[in-house]
């Protein structure tokens, strides 16, 4: 409803001379602006009572019942202001946004595409091609809902709500073109942290859609754009994905640091500990990554979060070739797999051994032959027949 004021108190303008003449009009309007929409909804029903024909009645009276979400009675009365003026933009406009209000999406963009935005004012314009672009994505034309909202920022190059809302809304089929679009809101206003937010998660799917060195690259700006994010605002969700992002970069001691922050933000959650358990089996510390781990089972709420922590448990003791805590871990993970594989990777370490040590009795072997040679040397060799 916020969107349709600046065309209601345009039509006060218009509509006033006409309306005059009609008992109840001026109290209408004097109710309405006060936001006593109750009152303005019975002043407007006596003008329209009176003066049916009156589309200036009409269109005021469908307006209060909208405010007062009475939209099937705020549809006819819209739709009457409509019929008599068709060629009215405003009463297109509030007939749009009053099918929007009774989720008749489909009716909602077939009226709004009656008009021909260039002939609004620019304000009117912006407001005009969200309606659209709502309208539309509501009723399943998501190309349409994007192309509206894509001349959104043609209208306004500069405004970085228009690139963040078509960000947002392009980005679900086309990554590289949301991340564009994210990172021109951004550039546009770095201090909104929606903003930032969303292009930090756009950049993380950008990143796992992309091989190589750009991967790498692209994990990289994401993390400067969530430590901005982290460093004006340190709660717990931002501080998380900070730390999500660093091991995503590969930067497992960052990540680590991050992500005792966010634990000390909020005990609650698992997910600390658990990416803790992650960066440090990808540094080497299996001690460190068995312990998180541990921290992460005692708050694991379901039965799916405890098999993933009991995998990661699995994986940091397999590490250590603790093959009885391996195989015990992956089996309350539910992957029978693993835990085979941890068997015969204690069947291999044990032959590995096994051929060691075998290696070393005969490394002490010659050793011991080659002392005896030299000692015999030092006698004067063996003793002549």
């Amino acid at each position: 409803m916020r969107r349709i004021t600046s065309f209601i108190i345009a039509a006060f303008v218009a509509l006033g001379a006409a309306g005059a003449a009609s008992a109840g009009w001026d109290e209408g309007v004097a109710a309405f602006k006060a936001n006593d929409f109750q009152t303005a909804a019975r002043e407007f029903s006596a003008v329209v009572e009176k003066t049916p024909d009156f589309d200036g009645g009409q269109y005021m009276l469908g307006i209060a019942l909208l405010k007062l979400n009475r939209h099937q009675e705020a549809l006819e009365h819209l739709r009457k202001a409509y019929e008599l003026k068709p060629a009215n933009a405003t009463y297109q406009m509030a007939l749009g946004q009053g099918y929007l209000a009774a989720e008749r999406y489909g009716d909602a963009a077939q009226m709004l595409q009656k008009i021909d935005p260039s002939t609004l004012p620019k304000g009117q314009q912006d407001e005009y091609h969200q309606m659209v672009a709502g309208a539309l994505d509501k009723s399943g034309d998501s190309e349409g809902a994007l192309a509206s909202l894509k001349k959104l920022t043609e209208l306004n190059p500069n405004d970085s709500d228009a690139w963040y809302r078509y960000g947002a809304a392009v980005f679900g089929v086309d990554t590289a073109a949301g991340v564009a679009a994210l990172e021109k809101a951004v550039s546009l206003d770095g201090q909104d942290p929606r903003k930032r937010e969303a292009l930090a998660k756009a950049l993380v799917r950008q990143a796992r859609e992309t091989q190589g060195e750009r991967k790498k690259a692209i994990y990289d700006k994401a993390v400067t754009v969530a430590d901005d994010l982290a460093t004006a605002a340190p709660t717990y969700d931002n501080l998380l994905l900070l730390g999500e992002l660093q091991l995503g970069a590969a930067k497992y001691r960052e990540a680590v640091i991050t992500l005792k922050k966010a634990a000390a933000a909020n005990a609650t959650p698992w997910f600390p500990d658990f990416y803790m358990a992650q960066a440090y089996t990808l540094l080497g510390d299996y001690d460190n990554a068995d312990s998180s781990a541990q921290a992460a089972l005692g708050k694991a709420s379901t039965e799916k979060e405890r098999q993933m922590v009991w995998k990661q448990i699995g994986f940091a003791r397999e590490k250590k070739r603790d093959y009885d805590g391996a195989k015990e871990a992956y089996l309350k993970g539910g992957d029978p797999q693993s835990a085979a594989r941890v068997d015969e990777n204690r069947r291999i370490a044990g032959e590995n051994q096994q051929i060691e040590a075998e290696n070393q009795q005969i490394e002490d072997m010659e050793a011991e032959r080659r002392r005896l040679e030299e000692e015999l040397r030092e006698l004067g060799g063996p003793p002549r027949r």
